[in-house]
């Protein structure tokens, strides 16, 4: 099982094609055991605000 998502400190942000801000990282998909399940492209801006936007809307994020 998955729990959660680690961002290298030192990587290199991509331009977002959602919101156009330097945000997206390369995260790794970390399992509870501590093993790497996979990667995935985060944008760190777009995240937070979709999660919240949800939250006032009473969707789930995307």
């Amino acid at each position: 099982m998955i729990t959660r998502m680690v961002i290298s400190r030192d990587s290199t942000a991509l331009e977002c094609e959602r919101c156009g801000r330097s945000a997206v990282h390369v995260a790794r998909l970390v399992a509870d055991n501590g093993g790497e399940v996979g990667q995935t492209l985060v944008c760190t801006f777009c995240r937070p605000h979709r999660a919240e936007q949800a939250t006032r809307e009473g969707t789930a994020p995307r």
